[in-house]
């Protein structure tokens, strides 16, 4: 199972799993950006040999942040569950990825608990977690725990988010053109009218620029205090990881530095 290096234990286990054909419900709990998605979508392309169909039919991918509850639980994953699997394929299960799972309520992880006893004998439950702590300990006892840290690079922990955008894109030239461009561009914005800024916030999406670009650019201001450069970034970068959609992260951080510049940051940790 050739995939991250740098958790080459965790891959050794996994292979393990699969060489035996005893693949347990499996919960990946970790730091952000620790590799925890690459790792399973790696392991399930293992066990579905690569198969598109096969991941298209056997595979329910949902996000418990986007309001998956009680409902979903009872009414989707469970009809999900109960479909049969095509005895003449090499798969004899199907798999449910539930991402950000400590979103769910304790009557969905109650829920999801009997949908696991119910339907261990065909489906196999992969859950990706920060904090497994925030699950219920009857759904806790019923999987195997890998735990994924940030990886060691160079003799230190890096996200792999941040590794991706310094090393594997070429993240300094890109992000020098970024800033270039922000700065040649940003003053042209009407900061009295939002649909400009939300322009200029798509302009950037549309480039491939990202938040973190952005972050680079206040680090370059040289018209704003040191002091005030350091709340920007520090408040920044805490709620950043609160946004799943990089253009509303975009648009958080012009609003705050066109609309409300002045403003004090200290109430900004309700995100």
């Amino acid at each position: 199972m050739s995939m991250l290096k740098v958790h080459s234990q965790i891959v050794t286990k996994l292979d393990q799993f699969h060489n035996s054909n005893r693949i347990p419900n499996i919960i990946f709990h970790g730091p952000t950006g620790s590799g925890k998605r690459t790792i399973l979508n790696n392991f399930l392309d293992m066990i579905y040999k690569n198969n598109k169909e096969a991941i298209k039919s056997y595979v329910l991918y949902a996000n418990c942040a986007h309001g998956k509850g009680i409902k979903f639980v009872r009414d989707e994953l469970k009809f999900f569950a109960k479909t049969h699997v095509n005895m003449e394929s090499d798969v004899c299960f199907k798999s449910v990825v539930l991402t950000n799972a400590e979103s769910l309520t304790t009557d969905a992880q109650s829920a999801l608990r009997r949908c696991i006893e119910q339907f261990s004998h065909n489906t196999r439950f992969f859950i990706i977690i920060n904090e497994k702590s925030r699950l219920l300990k009857p759904i806790l006892s019923r999987f195997c725990e890998i735990y994924v840290p940030l990886p060691m690079i160079k003799g230190e922990q890096v996200s792999l988010h941040d590794y991706a955008l310094n090393n594997c894109f070429g993240k300094s030239n890109d992000t020098r053109k970024a800033v270039t461009w922000i700065k040649n561009n940003i003053h042209k914005v009407d900061k009295d009218n939002y649909k400009n800024i939300m322009n200029f916030c798509n302009k950037m999406y549309e480039r491939g620029y990202s938040g973190l670009d952005l972050l680079a650019y206040i680090e370059t201001m040289n018209n704003i205090s040191n002091i005030r450069k350091a709340t920007l970034l520090i408040t920044f970068n805490r709620v950043k990881k609160e946004y799943r959609n990089e253009k509303l992260f975009i648009a958080f951080i012009l609003t705050y530095l066109l609309i409300r510049s002045e403003e004090p940051l200290e109430n900004v940790s309700f995100m």
